[in-house]
């Protein structure tokens, strides 16, 4: 009797740590798929003394922000990288405010980074629960890429995919691959890495594996 009820309460242990995962990663995706840019403002006029030639002048004060509306393919992707567990340990650190700075990473990141290639299982993102983590409005797709009529006729501009979240042990770091495709010599394929610091998940490093 005894054992029977240490099984049990195993059971309910390993159900709600597996519930608590994934409720997790869908917090590490809302909070990465928000930081995404949507939105690309005009650029600011010329000096006053540049040497712009007049006929290349532009109405700055009429230029408008360019918006960009995307949808989230409803599968989490299995990013099939050959090299992913060799992935150079130098990654850009989020908050830095030089474009080309590089920081290398200990071995305890890099364990994330591994954990990305081990589940190769396709399964469908909980749409309602994501929703509620990003907060907002989203709008999913069933597949990873777009044709230009479907952008036409969906006012889509891209795809967003993203693999499922690898964690270590006490979900306070998290390794995520993002996909992004506008067509079919534009996309692009990041890898990001967060912590979560009091009780909210922050990216901390970036890495781009492929662009086009």
């Amino acid at each position: 009797m005894k054992l029977l009820l240490i099984t049990l309460l195993a059971l309910v242990i390993s159900c709600s740590s597996s519930q608590t995962a994934k409720n997790e990663a869908l917090n590490v995706i809302a909070v990465v798929y928000k930081r995404i840019p949507k939105m690309l403002m005009p650029p600011p006029p010329p000096l006053t003394n540049s040497e712009v030639k007049e006929e290349n002048n532009i109405n700055y004060a009429q230029l408008k922000p360019l918006k960009f509306t995307y949808a989230i393919h409803d599968h989490f992707v299995y990013f099939n990288f050959d090299y992913v567990s060799g992935i150079f340990n130098r990654f850009h650190p989020a908050k830095s405010k030089e474009l080309f700075e590089e920081k290398a990473l200990d071995s305890s990141y890099m364990e994330l980074v591994k954990g990305l290639s081990r589940d190769k299982s396709e399964q469908k993102i909980d749409k309602a629960k994501l929703i509620k983590s990003a907060d907002e409005d989203l709008i999913f797709w069933n597949k990873q890429t777009i044709s230009r009529q479907e952008k036409a006729d969906t006012n889509i501009s891209g795809i967003i995919s993203f693999s499922k979240v690898s964690f270590n042990d006490n979900l306070t770091r998290a390794a995520i691959v993002v996909g992004d495709y506008f067509g079919k010599i534009s996309g692009g394929v990041n890898l990001y890495i967060l912590e979560k610091i009091n009780n909210k998940w922050e990216v901390k490093f970036s890495k781009t594996l492929e662009i086009s």
